[in-house]
């Protein structure tokens, strides 16, 4: 159903896939023709009230079910929407925050890479928490700092958190401007990034933008910090390993270098 709809935005479809796995466990058991306005009421109140969703992702879940039941009426498959007129109830349940940990083990470290092996940023996700680049670092490289033949990677300039979005900077110091020589399971990762990139490249047509990046959205810009942490965020949950920031990942790289 998401990779179906090319009507709606890359971000769009990152949160209709985020948002029908808690559909389909709410709603899925109940056949289309029975659906009905107490249902889809009664579910929106579920996961308002289970504290474990905010009102955006409460509301983004609903705008989904929206979409998909207005499609099953352009279809003929029902007559009305039952999700049409169901508004959001007025408070949702705050979620409770689980604490952050410090690093991961290295049995956590294999379950996040095997999670995260066939996304679009799986590189970037594998060389943060292996390597230890910073958030900031990782979102600024380039194709032209990978050295393919001798297998290393320049580290030289940053990609810092703005409130308008990111903005570029060299790295902090000499000391962070390195290179570092990148293992054989990577090197591949990164030529599988390339290739995928090559048919982003090819379906946005005219709207690409040749910035080189090896982290970028679907027409080649740059990919805000915010917006790395979001897909960090899911990944971290759906594996259902132990909360971790971005700086966490660097924490449990220097963690485990230590220890080999």
């Amino acid at each position: 159903y998401v990779a179906g709809r090319t009507d709606i935005t890359p971000k769009a479809q990152e949160q209709y896939a985020w948002a029908i796995p808690h559909i389909e466990a709410g709603l899925g058991a109940i056949q289309l023709s029975m659906l009905d306005r107490d249902d889809v009421a009664g579910w929106i109140e579920g996961l308002a009230n289970g504290g474990k969703l905010s009102r955006r992702s409460v509301q983004i879940c609903r705008t989904v079910l929206r979409a998909a039941l207005s499609e099953a009426v352009d279809e003929g498959l029902i007559s009305r929407s039952p999700a049409a007129r169901v508004g959001l109830p007025r408070t949702v349940a705050k979620p409770v925050r689980e604490k952050e940990t410090e690093t991961w083990t290295a049995d956590e470290v294999d379950r996040f890479l095997e999670a995260t092996a066939n996304h679009r940023w799986a590189v970037a996700f594998r060389v943060s928490v292996l390597y230890g680049l910073r958030r900031s670092e990782m979102l600024a490289l380039k194709w032209k700092n990978l050295d393919v033949d001798a297998g290393t990677l320049k580290i030289e300039e940053s990609v810092v958190a703005t409130r308008t979005g990111a903005a570029w900077s060299n790295a902090k110091n000499e000391r962070s401007r390195r290179t570092i020589p990148i293992d054989e399971e990577t090197m591949r990762a990164f030529a599988r990034r390339r290739a995928e990139q090559a048919a982003e490249r090819v379906a946005a047509g005219e709207e690409w933008e040749d910035n080189d990046l090896i982290v970028a959205t679907r027409v080649g810009r740059l990919v805000f910090p915010r917006s790395y942490d979001l897909a960090l965020e899911r990944f971290v949950e759906s594996a259902e390993l132990p909360r971790l920031t971005s700086h966490g990942l660097r924490h449990t790289a220097a963690t485990h270098m230590v220890q080999q």
